[in-house]
């Protein structure tokens, strides 16, 4: 009996002591397989050639060094092994430093180069990245923007038309557009007739129907898209229709069906993504704000409150969204205190039916009497406010029906059925004196303008453009088109054809659209019954 105890011991020492010799054998000996790995990567995206990228790419310069990482890691065997955390947070260190070397040599010029000091500018550059990562990052590109477009569309209508592009696809009005954020690289558009296109922002194309369009026998209300929203990163998107559902598309996975959530009661008016996140936002004609996760695919709660249907919601990086609706007040909900705060504008203020928010403390409100109000979530009332910034009809303001900002900008754009997409500076400093919102331009895009989604870093903006508005039938502009556009918000060199483009569409001083000889649409294809 001891002799078998002590056999069977010897026998457990010596499979450990050969399971020890394998490890350390497949340590100096790798597989090949991970040479191969490294040689088989996926190839970067490509990027957009619509100018609204700078020479300067933080997500680009990250995933360089990481594979530079992976690839030393792999060639270097001895290294790898001798190599602590600390000396590889070190060597990773001076790669990137010589990465942004690199690209500060590349942007700037000589002159620039001699004036200023290398390390105050990679100083600066790495505080600005860690502030965009806070999200406490402050462009101010609303100058700029307004000295391109006053080049670029007050000059000739003839130059203005080749930096605004329209585009055919949807046979009804079309309601509502959303865009990839981070990269800008795909578009979503949902129109009246129940379809939803997906489009290529760099090649100016139309890449498939998310959503096809259901033939006219089967057409009815329920078909209808009235509101779309898009991840951050591109992964999901998700669609509001008028039969009170919210289906998820998983764009990543070929555009698939992932799920659709059903519990509201009326249709979906407004969907709002938290950004760099995939918490979603849905709110409702049934007064209420439901509340999903889509990491779980789960439905999570739902926000009351509101007295009236849902207008619009959006949302920055807190877990606060902030929605308007036709009880003429705006609510941010904070979800972890399970409260939320109300603002209301006072007797004088009529109800709110667009809203974007700025950073997490400040928005902008658009209402139906054309009035543009900018709010603090510190004060009860708007800190400024505009009537009538689309012109009146008679003595009645014209409503706001698309409302948009780039997020941590000074930049905001609005729209309405003046055939004007008009732009605004909004001042959100410390002081009363540095606090207001201004006109700084306008852009002609005939029609009524239902939604808009501004590109990163603000160098173009897509639209939705119908002769009808989103959500009913009670006016029409006869002359307009029901297309998707991109207008150009920043100069740039780079164009794009396709064969979906309306050549046929001319924007004049006067905001119309006329036929000139090219176009061969006639009026009973454009027609939106």
């Amino acid at each position: 009996k001891l002799g078998c105890e002590t056999h069977r011991a010897v026998h457990k020492t010596s499979q450990c002591l050969l399971t020890s010799m394998t490890m350390i054998r497949r340590r100096k000996n790798p597989k090949s397989n991970n040479s191969s790995s490294n040689d088989n990567r996926k190839k970067p995206k490509k990027t957009i050639d619509l100018g609204y990228y700078d020479e300067e790419d933080d997500e680009s310069i990250d995933s360089d060094l990481e594979e530079e990482g992976n690839i030393h890691d792999g060639d270097d065997d001895s290294s790898s092994e001798e190599e602590t955390a600390e000396v590889k947070k070190v060597r990773l260190a001076k790669a990137y430093l010589k990465k942004l070397e690199a690209a500060d040599k590349e942007s700037s010029s000589e002159e620039e180069e001699e004036e200023d000091d290398d390390h105050d500018r990679i100083s600066n550059r790495l505080q600005r990245e860690r502030l965009k990562r806070e999200g406490t990052l402050e462009r101010m590109v609303a100058k700029s923007v307004a000295n391109d477009v006053g080049a670029m569309y007050q000059s000739s209508t003839t130059e203005g038309d080749s930096y605004a592009r329209y585009f055919k696809g949807h046979d009804l009005t079309v309601t509502c557009v959303a865009l990839q954020q981070s990269t800008g690289e795909r578009a979503l558009s949902g129109s009246k007739d129940g379809s939803v296109i997906v489009w290529d922002i760099e090649n100016q194309a139309r890449i498939e129907y998310l959503i096809k369009q259901p033939q006219k026998k089967d057409r009815n209300n329920g078909n209808k898209i009235l509101s779309l929203a898009m991840s951050d990163d591109g992964h999901y998107a998700a669609v509001g229709k008028q039969d009170a559902s919210v289906t998820i598309y998983d764009v990543r996975a070929s555009n698939t069906k992932a799920t659709t959530f059903q519990g509201h009661k009326g249709p979906v008016t407004c969907l709002a993504f938290r950004m760099q996140s995939h918490q979603l936002f849905s709110g409702s004609d049934d007064r209420c704000i439901r509340h999903y996760s889509l990491d779980d695919m789960a439905y999570m709660e739902t926000l009351y409150g509101h007295q009236a249907g849902v207008a619009d919601i959006d949302c920055y990086r807190k877990e606060r969204p902030i929605s308007v609706g036709r009880d003429r007040t705006a609510r941010a909900w904070k979800l972890a205190e399970d409260t939320h705060l109300i603002f209301r504008g006072g007797s004088q203020v009529s109800s709110a039916d667009r809203i974007s928010v700025i950073k997490d403390d400040w928005f902008v409100s658009g209402h139906d009497d054309g009035s543009l109000h900018l709010w603090l979530t510190d004060k009860k009332k708007a800190v400024a406010s505009l009537t009538q910034t689309h012109g009146s009809c008679s003595t009645v303001g014209r409503g706001i029906t698309a409302l948009a900002c780039l997020k941590g900008s000074d930049l905001v754009v609005s729209g309405s059925y003046d055939s004007r997409l008009r732009l605004w500076e909004a001042r959100t400093g410390l002081t009363m004196h540095d606090r207001g919102i201004e006109p700084i331009g306008e852009i002609p895009v005939p029609g009524y303008i239902n939604d808009i989604a501004v590109g990163p870093r603000a160098k173009f903006c897509v639209v939705a453009v119908g002769q009808e508005p989103s959500l009913g039938r009670w006016n029409r502009v006869a002359k307009a088109k029901n297309r998707f556009g991109i207008v150009q918000l920043r100069k740039h060199d780079g164009t794009g054809n396709s064969s979906d483009v309306d050549e046929g569409m001319e924007v004049n001083e006067s905001g119309g659209g006329s036929e000139n000889a090219q176009d061969s649409d006639s009026s009973n294809e454009d027609s939106d019954e």
